[in-house]
């Protein structure tokens, strides 16, 4: 029997997304995917909902192109230059790169730059990973990896997606290479170790300045103890041969100092 056409609606997208982040909060969602059993009353959710009469291969042709839409979002996550904003979900891109990104695919202006809509549902759903927020997991669960996506699985399309909004894109666009390096990052960390190394020489800097055993600030103060004379330039010409010793010297209390004049 032929799959009859769904004009899917934003609100009725949205209250099918809600069902199955439920599902996979309960644990009762199993490692190969969704039971025909959970698409049967995902349905019948929603036709108590808004009264329709849709199926269970009606909801899970409609999980399939979310499902498309985010293995698209996952691939644009690792365009050259692309930024992440994990609060509210946006990929951010530079002028320039957004730009000459676009010119070539214009399916993924919905995507890029501007924040995801449902894109913790489909993370929760297609992605593999921990749900967060109302879709929470105990704290018993294992997390997952949100690696899981196949991003080289092309699903065909269906009959009942005919009406889905357009709000984001579906585009197979060629497959994006990760960069190896970044050179912005590359170039902070070396900008940082060059600030490290100058500060580290002016401290050094400052500890020899501070040392104050230069003949002419252990003169000045000898100059400074009481009954100083003429007898006291033996004891000055010691000090200024013996660095360490003047060194010694030049913190004691000038009672202390004069024990050894």
């Amino acid at each position: 029997m032929e799959t009859k056409q769904v004009a899917w609606t934003p609100t009725m997208s949205a209250y099918m997304l809600a069902n199955l982040c439920d599902v996979v909060a309960k644990g009762t969602r199993t490692s190969t995917g969704f039971k025909k059993c959970h698409y049967v009353a995902c349905a019948k959710a929603l036709n108590d909902h808004f009264h329709l009469s849709l199926t269970d291969t009606q909801i899970s042709n409609h999980n399939r192109t979310w499902r498309r839409k985010y293995q698209r979002i996952v691939k644009l996550k690792q365009l050259s230059g692309a930024g992440w904003d994990e609060e509210k979900f946006i990929i951010v891109l530079d002028h320039e790169h957004y730009t000459n990104h676009i010119m070539d695919h214009k399916e993924d202006e919905h995507f890029l730059n501007k924040p995801i809509e449902h894109f913790e549902e489909m993370a929760t759903i297609h992605g593999g990973s921990m749900a967060t927020g109302k879709f929470a997991r105990g704290s018993s669960e294992p997390l997952a990896s949100n690696n899981m996506v196949d991003l080289d699985e092309e699903v065909a399309a269906t009959p009942d997606e005919v009406g889905q909004s357009q709000n984001v894109g579906e585009s197979s666009a060629p497959k994006q290479k990760k960069d190896k390096t970044n050179p912005y990052a590359d170039a902070g960390l070396q900008a940082t170790l060059l600030a490290c190394s100058e500060r580290l020489a002016i401290a050094i800097e400052k500890t020899a300045n501070t040392n104050n055993n230069s003949p002419l600030e252990i003169w000045e103060n000898m100059k400074k103890l009481p009954g100083f004379g003429l007898d006291f330039l033996a004891h000055y010409y010691a000090l200024v041969e013996n660095p360490r010793t003047a060194t010694t010297f030049q913190v004691l209390e000038n009672d202390q100092k004069m024990m050894g004049c």
